[in-house]
């Protein structure tokens, strides 16, 4: 190794960058030079010569920050005699003082301050004070278990949504489900994705997450009859649905919605000024006049009138989710939504053209081969770089997480692993590495948010999972994300239902895996081929691992040999409400019976991803047989009383 090389590795392991990994094989990746220089170019560090590497290297430093549970004794060591003032985030004095070399803080309250030191805001320790962990189900709830379901919103079936699920379906059928005991209601992100970028239609490629699709919003009786198809038509429906936002528009309620304005945030205003400007200049900012690549005055100039427009937009968006909850609370839910965090915005999008000073440039979040995607994963999704979000007070998280935590019972951090490190992809071709993200500065901010809103938070913590990272997210009170059918042993049996985390929320499937029922058939691995994934040994191989897999099941659930898809559902659904997992999420597919999948991971158009509608209309599920059966077996397996009548069972229901 060069001595040029040895600076750069050391550099690398400075600034946070793996210098290698494990993969899902346990065969080691070592990260080469070119993937070093890339992932430190991301990060803002200067690495084009032997003398910046050097320079860099001796520069390299934490941010000055704190961190300390709300009632604890907090002393901060400094350099020097000085006179110090503790600040709230309001801007409110606290506390001050004259120290020698040690500052002791009085005991604070759960959030944000500065201290700064000799009155100088550049002299500034970040305080974060956070409490000792997120609320759980005893907490919020006052019972420590429960069932919910999970389902794509933009799959529900009505008849006057136009084809596809809106905000006033949400709240249909969070009642619909409150009404037979579940507890919460769980649904793709409902994230931004942007008025002019038509080709997007996957609810994990925002724009923005702290801002909320459109696409969603409920209109008047105007768009026609619902399409009867079983896919999607997003171009159609876009179509009819924006004429009737437009027209709507023209007759809005201008006092509710001045009244709305009053209170919403700078952010959401300059959300509405990108929405404005991308009906001019297209939907990629990177690409418009030098002026308009960053707030301010010549993109509110540009953006004109029509921006107002688009936060009516967020507006109609922000108030039918209160709406949605607040039904779903009322009709015997006692979380309601249970929404989910993507892991980034798009590079193109109004998150990163709005906080472009802590995004990481010139690398995209991925993932390395696992058991969800073979070929591994390129998401062309935008980083926050760690240092210089810490240098913003984390303001960019803190914001995101305020505004979603306020509108549910419970918040999905997608792919939580990337709060310890995160797979990063140079877009100059190098191969991709890993990045050291400041956990315990994540964990207090999402505690803190969490703790401010009532909200319970779920890591979906599946993958490489580093030793000791699961405790510490449960430490920090964040629920585990247990998916049976990845549960199982190095030989691919699948453990007992049993052997589930206590402090998770546990479920077969997910989103991105195949339906009980696909998982049965296979579906999944056909389609693995179908795409050019396997070959046909390949293909056969996986197979008879699926075989194996369902061989243990049949084992540890008592499933004969004999049992329909039904009857193993069915014993599959009662080991989960057995489980010793706080929460149970029964996926909407499988409580109707599909068999596709709504996603398969690394594909875009070779699959029909996010497109998939639900065969039962949102209508019809109030009375179906498979609703009130799934109700019975949660609740005679798990405890929660259901608000049905059993002698109403109907004999002819649609299932």
């Amino acid at each position: 190794m060069s001595g040029d090389d040895a600076h750069l590795r050391a550099l690398a392991r400075a600034e946070g960058v793996h210098l290698d990994f494990h993969d899902l094989h346990g065969v080691r990746h070592e990260a080469n030079p070119d993937t070093l220089r890339a992932l430190l170019r991301a990060l803002g560090v200067d690495v084009d010569g032997a003398a910046q590497i050097e320079d860099a290297l001796a520069r390299s430093s934490s941010v000055k920050q704190v961190i300390a549970h709300a009632g604890d004794p907090i002393t901060v060591p400094v350099p020097r005699a000085c006179d110090w003032s503790l600040l709230s985030e309001a801007g409110n004095v606290v506390a001050e003082g004259h120290s020698n070399g040690m500052i002791d803080l009085p005991h604070l309250g759960v959030g944000y301050y500065d201290l700064h030191m000799d009155h100088a805001k550049e002299d500034t320790i970040f305080v974060m004070v956070r409490p000792q962990r997120a609320p759980d189900l005893a907490s919020k709830a006052g019972i420590d278990r429960c069932w919910g379901t999970t389902g794509a919103l933009y799959g529900l079936r009505s008849a006057t949504n136009g084809g596809l699920g809106n905000y006033a379906d949400l709240g249909a059928v969070a009642a619909t489900f409150g009404h037979v005991g579940a507890q919460f209601l769980g649904v793709n992100p409902l994230h931004a994705l942007g008025w002019a970028m038509d080709e997007i239609i996957s609810p994990y490629s925002p724009s923005h997450r702290g801002m909320f699709n459109i696409d969603h919003i409920a209109v008047e009786d105007v768009l026609g009859p619902t399409p009867k198809g079983d896919l999607i038509d997003y171009a159609a429906f876009r179509g009819r649905h924006r004429a009737a936002l437009e027209a709507q528009f023209k007759q809005r309620d201008k006092a509710a919605f001045a009244a709305w304005c009053a209170t919403c945030s700078e952010e959401t205003c300059q959300f509405a000024e990108f929405e404005a400007i991308s009906e001019i200049h297209g939907h990629d900012f990177r690409t418009w006049p030098a002026a308009l690549q960053t707030p301010g005055a010549a993109a509110r100039k540009a953006a004109g009138k029509r921006a107002e427009f688009h936060l009516w937009l967020q507006y109609l968006a922000d108030t039918q989710i209160d709406a949605a909850q607040a039904r779903a609370t009322q009709e015997g839910m006692a979380l309601g939504l249970y929404l989910d965090l993507a892991v980034g915005p798009r590079p193109d999008g109004a998150e990163v053209w709005m906080n472009a000073d802590t995004i990481a440039k010139g690398v995209t979040i991925g993932a390395p081969p696992d058991h969800l995607s073979p070929e591994g994963q390129s998401w062309a999704l935008a980083a926050h770089a760690p240092g210089p979000l810490a240098r913003a007070r984390y303001a960019p998280l803190r914001s995101m997480l305020r505004r979603l935590m306020a509108k549910c019972g419970v918040l999905r951090i997608d792919h939580a692993l990337g709060l310890l490190r995160s797979y990063w992809l140079p877009e100059d071709g190098s191969p991709g590495g890993y990045i050291t993200q400041p956990l315990d500065s994540l964990l207090a901010v999402i505690t803190i948010e969490a703790h401010r809103a009532g909200c319970l938070v779920v890591g979906e913590d599946l993958g490489l999972v580093p030793d000791g990272f699961r405790e510490a997210m449960n430490d920090a009170g964040l629920y585990s994300y247990a998916v049976w059918q990845f549960e199982g042993t190095h030989l691919g049996d699948i453990l007992p239902a049993d052997t589930l985390p206590p402090y998770s929320l546990a479920c077969f499937g997910t989103h991105d895996t195949p339906t009980l029922s696909g998982f049965w058939h296979g579906t999944d691995i056909d389609w693995w081929q179908r795409v050019g994934w396997l070959s046909s040994g390949d293909r056969a191989a996986r197979h008879s691992h699926r075989a194996k897999q369902r061989a243990s099941l049949r084992d540890v659930c008592a499933i004969p040999s004999t049992a329909h898809i039904d009857e193993i559902a069915d014993t599959i659904h009662r080991g989960l409400a057995q489980s010793p997992a706080a929460l149970v999420s029964v996926q909407m597919d499988d409580v109707f019976g599909e068999l596709e999948a709504q996603n398969l991971p690394g594909t875009i158009n070779e699959h029909p991803n996010w497109r998939r509608r639900l065969s039962v209309p949102v209508e019809a599920m109030e009375q179906s047989a498979a609703l009130l059966h799934i109700s019975d077996v949660m609740r005679d397996a798990r405890g929660t009383p259901a608000h049905h009548d059993d002698t109403d069972h109907p004999e002819e229901a649609p299932a």
